[in-house]
Formats: C-alpha cells, structure tokens, sequence
C-alpha cells in the first residue's frame, strides 16, 4: 500500500491506538472524545432507530469546538453512523409501524426538512454524508441535512444482489430497502475523493485564511465489498488483489493517495495536520491468500481481543512533527479531541472529551510521556431478552489487559509486551491477584455502571463540594452538571437498564 506506507515514512506511526470493536461507536469516540457510553446509548447509534444521534445533552463534537472556539470552518464526507431523527417529528410516536426500509417514500416524513440530529446539528458547515455507508438503506445522500434525491421518480427499492452500474458491479448486503435510483456502492469512495477535493478549493478560493477541519469517513473497506472497475485515474482496481476484500484495501490506498496529493498540491502540507485511522480491528477475509488482517492479534471486528478494536493511527504534520517515527504507548480515538484541542490552542468545554488525553507531546517526541494514558477502558455488548447487555469489558494498565465476560462472570489477564496474541491467560495466577482487583476496580469507575463515589467532591461551577445526596435530593441537577453521571450513576446514570 505505497500511499499509506508513504504517510507513515512522512509522519508519526501509533503502534497502540484503539478504537472501539465496531463503528458507530468509535466515531462516536472520535468526535466526542468520550468513551461509548457517554452517549445516548452505550452500544452506539446508527440510524434512524434510535431516533437521536449519540450525542448526550451539552456534549460538543470537535467540529463544533473547533468552528465556534477557534474559527474553523468545517466539513464531513461520508458515511455518518451516529445516529439521526427523521423529519419532522422521528419515530418514536410510531415505532413499530413504521417500515424503516422505506423511510424515503413514507408519508408521515418530510424529506424537504432536513435531516435531524445530522451532521449540521454537532457542528459540521457542510457534509454530503450517508446514513450507513454502503451497508444499509437509505441509500442516498444527504447535502447539508437535505436528501438529494427529493423526486419520488429517484426512488428505488433495492433488493438484495448485485447491480451492473457504469463504476463496476454495485452491491446490496444483507439490508435491502430505499435509495437513489442511481445508487452505485463501486463508486462511494470516489464521490467523497470529489467532494473533499471541491470543498477544499471551494475554501481557498473563497475562505483562504480560514483554517478548515474536514472529517472523511470512507466505505472502505466494510461489507458488501464491492471496489470500482476503475479508480479516478484510470487505474485498475477490480480483480487486481485477488478477492473483492483486498481490491477495495487496494483503493483505500488510492484515496489516501488523492487527498494527500491535494493537500500538497495546493501547498497547504506545511499547515495541515493529517490524520489518518480505523473504526474497528481487522476482518477475518482472504485468508485463503495469506492475507490476516488483524496480523498476530486475537479476534477480529466486534470482539474484545486486539484484533477487534487496536487500529492503525497516523498523524502527519509537515515541519511541526516528527517523520517516520514511532510511538509505542497507548491511546484512544477518544484522545484526538484533546489533542488537536491542545494543538490549536484552545480548551475542550466542559462536559465534553470527559475521557479525552492530549498526546501533543508525545507526537514530538517518544520521551514526553508524561501526559500519555497508563489506562484504558473497551466494552462489548450483545443483544439479551429483546435489549442490551454489556457482554465483555476489557481494561487496559500499562502493559497487562484484564477483560471481564459479563455472560460467565469470568476474567482474563494478558502481558501484552510479552503476550500481544493474548494466548496465555494469566488470571489464575495467584501472584497477579492484587493486580487484577486493582484493575477490576478501576474498570468499573470508568465504565457506563460505576459505582456511586463515598463523600464529597468538587463540582464545576459550585463553590462548596457536593456529595451524591445532593443530587438525589434534586434529580435535575444530573442534567446540568456532568460530575452527576461521573460519581452517582445511582441517581444520574443515563445506563441503568445495561447494568447487571
């Protein structure tokens, strides 16, 4: 993969970054700087289901940081996955009669409103998004909040199967239902290559000296796998690796190279930072060709292992940051909006990136450790008597990584420095039982079930500490004040039904 491989000789290479093991979560992370569960949900929102996008009350993206407090102008092409409300009043008054499939023909919406809980609504100027990618209906775009294709004569009902379209053989998974009459899954990662590329010299000729954040979220390389005959060049991409897997990790690569190129091109490398990463661990696909995606690690996407959740994680600034370089300690997603926070020089509000770490530092030098995390939490869950339930959770210390099943009540302790495929299970080794109950304890302080802290402690923006009673006394104080929901889950906690 010369271009990614190329952005790593060019910048900073993340040997121990982590996302969640699945992608509504992690992009929650991203721009939320929050573990999952801060969310409106736990497990993450995805569509229209949950009738409301992950972001809790007060909480702001670092879109909407970085365009209200620093003056950025901001952007998001792609696939959204963060949940949203179809206009004008969602589904909750009809949940169950309602055909989500067929949520663009539907009477009782308005699609000449625009999208609700979308990207406009957490801070993004301009986006061309779709709901979920290419793996599930509507498959249509959305400009700004608007649905492009308003003409009902646009629909199209779209079955499972495979659609020859003038990109290559265009795919429908396992969710059929509504889209645009043109929908072409081969060619998704071409059209948000054009529209980065027309919203960047749409801005330099129009805004150039006002600095720009743009959040690009690739159908690459998720299912149905269905690369493009042809990449915008010209260039071959189906059939040229030997599975459909391996093409579209092949024009992965090619898109990389295209945004890279444009940012250089318009001579803004010295003054851009680029970041580049994953929303989950690897896929169990071509293994027939020797290819392992997750390479020595355990698991795969949506498990608890390091091949669910440990990603890629570049990060390149041309004369700020170091290049071809190494970094070996642990961050998550969650830790890039206090990063670039730090980086441009203003604070995150308070209530948001409540699980956020600026790793500054560190990205200029392997020695600045000072400010890196020494912990970090993951979780899983599963359906369970028509809800959820949290199914496994995983805590990071330095080098060792306890993982509770909540479906078995057992434990699980790994060296990773000795240790990275998680094959030898250390928990019934009596030398690391002090260990593991520290981590246990500390694992559940940070999870969405903490237990209530004993006696007082410091709110923001009172004078005098407050304990949980005060809270209990005045259950609305838990909307105002995020200490609440961080030490007294017992009166605020928005996650009680997913508790054991």
């Amino acid at each position: 993969m010369p271009n990614i491989n190329r952005l790593a000789a060019e910048g900073v290479t993340f040997q121990d970054a982590h996302a969640s093991s699945l992608c509504a979560p992690s992009r929650y992370m991203l721009l939320s700087g929050n573990y999952p569960h801060r969310g409106t949900s736990p497990g993450g929102s995805w569509a229209f289901w949950e009738d409301a996008n992950q972001f809790a009350n007060k909480q702001k993206s670092i879109a909407e940081v970085l365009r209200d407090e620093a003056g950025y102008k901001t952007s998001m092409f792609g696939k959204w996955h963060l949940g949203a409300r179809a206009p004008p009043f969602g589904i909750d008054d009809i949940r169950g009669q309602v055909d989500l499939s067929r949520v663009l023909t539907d009477a009782r919406f308005n699609w000449s409103l625009p999208l609700m809980d979308g990207p406009q609504d957490i801070g993004f100027d301009k986006s061309y998004i779709t709901i979920g990618g290419i793996q599930g209906p509507p498959y249509s775009f959305y400009r700004d909040g608007y649905l492009s294709s308003k003409n009902p004569d646009d629909i199209k009902y779209w079955e499972k199967g495979t659609y020859n379209m003038p990109h290559g053989n265009s795919k429908i998974g396992n969710y059929p239902g509504e889209g645009d009459k043109d929908w072409d899954s081969t060619a998704y990662n071409m059209i948000l290559v054009n529209e980065t590329i027309a919203f960047i010299d749409n801005h330099l000729e129009n805004s150039a000296d006002q600095p720009f954040f743009t959040y690009v979220a690739l159908g690459s390389v998720h299912i149905p796998h269905s690369p493009p005959n042809f990449y915008l060049d010209g260039t071959r991409v189906r059939k040229e690796m030997g599975t459909r897997h391996l093409d579209m990790l092949l024009e992965l690569d090619k898109v990389v190279g295209s945004l890279v190129n444009t940012i250089e091109t318009r001579g803004l490398a010295q003054d851009t930072i680029i970041i580049f990463s994953s929303d989950n661990g690897g896929l169990s696909k071509s293994k027939s060709l020797g290819h392992y995606a997750s390479g020595p690690l355990r698991g795969k996407k949506g498990q608890i292992w390091e091949g669910g959740h440990r990603v890629p994680l570049i990060i390149r600034y041309d004369g700020e940051f170091p290049q071809n370089e190494r970094r070996a300690k642990t961050v998550g997603l969650n830790d890039v909006y206090a990063t670039l926070c730090d980086i441009v020089g203003i604070t995150p509000p308070q209530g948001s990136a409540q699980d956020s770490m600026s790793f500054a530092n560190y990205i200029l030098s392997e020695l600045n450790t000072d400010s890196t995390r020494d912990s970090l939490g993951m979780w899983t869950y599963t359906s369970s008597n028509g809800g959820k339930r949290r199914q496994y959770e995983a805590f990071r210390l330095g080098n060792m990584k306890l993982i509770r099943n909540h479906l078995t009540s057992k434990f699980e302790l790994y060296d990773l420095n000795n240790d990275i495929s998680e094959s030898v299970d250390l928990s019934e080794d009596p030398s690391f039982k002090d260990l593991m109950e520290e981590m246990h304890q500390k694992m559940v302080e940070i999870g969405p079930c903490p237990n209530d802290r004993n006696g007082r402690f410091p709110v923001h923006g009172i004078t005098s500490e407050k304990g949980c009673m005060w809270f209990r006394k005045n259950p609305s104080r838990c909307q105002m004040f995020v200490e609440g929901e961080l030490y007294c889950a017992s009166v605020c906690g928005r996650n009680l039904d997913w508790c054991d």
